[in-house]
């Protein structure tokens, strides 16, 4: 069994995170912060309990609000972005269907 938050989270794909982070490195100077995210939203507990069904995992996937994520507490929105941020387009389907195909 895995205890996972229920607080919303954001994956984005590696070539995605290369590819904004290549884009932002060759922009003008900017006086800010970036944030990058993933094009869907859910929350964490069922993003992974879609994971480990995916790639035959049978271990259940428990919702706990309580459960800690590198040691700290997750709200619902710690894992997201809150205001603007770049968006990649590869949704978590989309990735996992390209993983399976590349292993």
């Amino acid at each position: 069994m895995v205890r996972l938050s229920p607080g919303l989270f954001q994956p984005i794909a590696s070539d995605e995170v290369a590819a904004i982070f290549a884009d932002v490195a060759l922009a003008a100077p900017r006086s800010g912060i970036v944030e990058i995210a993933g094009p869907e939203r859910a929350p964490f507990n069922e993003i992974i309990a879609r994971y480990l069904k995916a790639v035959g995992d049978p271990r259940e996937v428990v919702s706990d609000p309580e459960a800690r994520y590198w040691g700290g507490r997750v709200e619902e929105h710690s894992l997201v972005p809150l205001g603007e941020a770049r968006l990649g387009r590869i949704g978590f389907d989309e990735w996992l269907r390209r993983s399976r195909a590349g292993a």
